[in-house]
């Protein structure tokens, strides 16, 4: 019996020291970037009847709760396009392979950054379905916020290399995240990063925001989309 439980003691700190490794590995590997562009050049010009304003970056919840952190994006943007009746504003961010821990990241989505701003989830689920250009798109996380009698409606993605990643826990990521990454991703553990939000006041499946919303999905740096990039 103590011969067994000795093995399997050898055993599982024989795995974890393989994994420390491989995360150690994988965090001092910095692979190539894939991204060259702006990002402001993969938003498209707004449709007949809309206009596309610019804001500071500063002023999503994202870099509101940020204060005092340093979130070291390489590229980002921030834009309102409206018809003058219903607005849709579209966030991204752009890390390069080994810039920031993709956990980081993670702790910085609505669930988290738009509620430490006083935002309440109203609804959460995940948003299946989503194509462009004839191309099944990752699923998106889908919200509905509130605060001060206004709903917000938002879709994200937090992609990492050629994945989505999400730990779907609505929260940061949890203490074994570290171990999930380690089964999941291997030795890739530093690769590039986009964080994506499209929001607006109104349901994103309004007829409305068809035309925009197609045009945007279209040329978002999403897995299934990179390759026309």
């Amino acid at each position: 019996m103590k011969k067994s439980l000795l093995i399997a003691l050898v055993v599982m700190a024989s795995i974890l020291l393989f994994g420390v490794g491989l995360v150690i590995y994988g965090n001092s590997r910095i692979p190539e970037p894939k991204f060259h562009g702006k990002l402001k050049d993969l938003l498209p010009p707004p449709p007949s009847g809309w206009t596309m304003t610019e804001k500071p970056i500063a002023d999503t919840p994202e870099m509101q709760k940020a204060v005092g952190e340093l979130l070291n994006y390489d590229d980002g943007i921030f834009v309102d396009y409206s018809d003058g009746v219903n607005r849709l504003s579209v966030y991204i961010a752009y890390w390069t392979p080994g810039k920031m821990s993709h956990r980081l990241v993670a702790g910085h989505t609505p669930d988290v950054c738009w509620v430490g701003n006083g935002w309440k989830k109203e609804e959460s689920e995940t948003i299946s379905g989503l194509s462009a250009n004839n191309k099944i798109l990752p699923p998106a996380e889908g919200r509905v916020f509130s605060a001060q009698g206004h709903n917000e409606y938002v879709w994200f993605w937090h992609v990492v290399g050629v994945d989505v990643k999400s730990y779907a826990t609505g929260h940061v990521p949890p203490w074994y995240a570290v171990l999930i990454d380690m089964f999941e991703r291997g030795v890739n553990q530093r690769e590039e990063q986009f964080f994506i939000r499209i929001s607006a006041g109104h349901p994103l499946g309004k007829s409305e925001f068809k035309p925009i919303l197609d045009a945007i999905l279209t040329r978002l740096p999403l897995p299934g989309n990179k390759s026309d990039l």
